[in-house]
C-alpha cells in the first residue's frame, strides 16, 4: 500500500526492538509523523503478504546471507488476509544501503501464466546484462515460489520530508510454498517466526525499519542516538530458510 515506488532509491536501516521500545519510538516520532493513509485508523496497519522466488540452488538467498553488495530478490506481493483483484509482482534490488523497487500490478488471475511464460523462454538465448523486471529476472534464473511470509505492519510516513517512512512489522509468520503458484492460504496454514507467537508479550519482538531517501536525515540520526539503536542485518526471507537448512531441508527440496 506504498505509493508508486519504481525507481525510488531509498537508505534502508533495519532494527529489532520489543514491543515495548516499539510503543516508546512511536510516541517519540509523532511530532513529526502520521499514521499512512492506507492504513485502518482503528488498527493501526494492515497485512502485508510476500511470496519469496529464488533459484534452484538459492542464489537470492546466499546473495542476501553473505550480504554480496549488489543483489536482487524477485517477489510478489498484496495486502489483507487473501489476495484481492490484483497482486503486484515486484523486484527489490539493492545496494549496500541503498534499495529501489520496480513494481507491476496484474490482476491475480494472471499469476500462474507469468510463471508458465517465464519457464517456456527460459531455454531461449537472454541479452539481458541487468534484469530490472519481474519477468527478466524470472527469464534469466528460472526462479520459483519458495516462501510465503505474512505479517502485520504499523506505518507511518513523515510530514516533514519528500519522502521518509517508519514501520513496525509484527506477527511474522510463514509456510514454504515448494513453487507451488498458490499464493493465498488461511493463517492456520502459517508458523509464527520464533518467539513471535507470543505476539502479546512485552519483550516480544518487532522489527523496525527506517527509509528515507539516499541520505539520512537528522531527525533519523537523532532518533537513532536517543534509543541506542544497533543495526542488524535482518531478513524476513533468510531468517525462515536459515532455520529449515539447520533443520534438514536440502535446497532443492525447497525451490520446488
Amino acid at each position: 500500500m506504498e505509493a508508486d515506488l519504481n525507481g525510488l532509491r531509498r537508505y534502508e536501516l533495519k532494527y529489532t526492538v520489543s514491543e515495548s521500545l516499539a510503543r516508546e519510538i512511536r510516541d517519540y516520532i509523532q511530532p513529526l509523523f502520521s499514521l499512512d493513509k492506507h492504513a485502518s485508523t482503528e488498527q493501526r496497519g494492515y497485512i502485508v503478504n510476500n511470496v519469496y522466488l529464488d533459484t534452484p540452488g538459492l542464489r537470492f538467498y546466499h546473495d542476501t546471507k553473505f550480504r554480496q553488495e549488489t543483489r536482487l530478490k524477485p517477489r510478489i506481493r498484496y495486502y489483507g488476509a487473501e489476495p484481492d483483484q490484483f497482486i503486484a509482482l515486484e523486484v527489490k534490488h539493492r545496494h549496500n544501503n541503498i534499495s529501489w523497487k520496480r513494481r507491476r500490478q496484474i490482476p491475480v488471475h494472471e499469476w500462474p501464466g507469468v510463471l508458465e511464460v517465464s519457464k517456456a523462454e527460459h531455454m531461449a538465448p537472454s541479452f539481458i546484462d541487468f534484469p530490472e523486471t519481474f519477468e527478466e529476472v524470472n527469464h534469466l534464473y528460472c526462479t520459483a515460489p519458495v516462501l510465503h511470509v505474512r505479517y502485520f505492519r504499523e506505518p507511518y510516513v513523515s510530514d516533514v520530508d519528500d519522502y521518509g517512512r517508519i514501520t513496525f512489522d509484527r506477527a511474522l509468520r510463514y509456510r514454504l510454498a515448494h513453487g507451488s503458484c498458490e499464493i493465498g492460504g488461511p493463517d492456520e496454514d502459517m508458523i509464527y517466526y520464533g518467539d513471535q507467537a507470543t505476539v502479546q508479550e512485552e519483550d516480544a519482538p518487532v522489527v523496525l525499519e527506517i527509509k528515507t531517501q539516499a541520505f539520512v536525515p537528522f531527525w533519523a540520526i537523532e532518533l537513532i542516538r536517543h534509543f541506542a539503536l544497533v543495526q542488524r542485518g535482518y531478513s524476513k526471507y533468510c531468517y525462515v530458510i536459515d532455520s529449515c537448512l539447520e533443520n534438514g531441508y536440502d535446497a532443492l527440496d525447497l525451490a520446488r
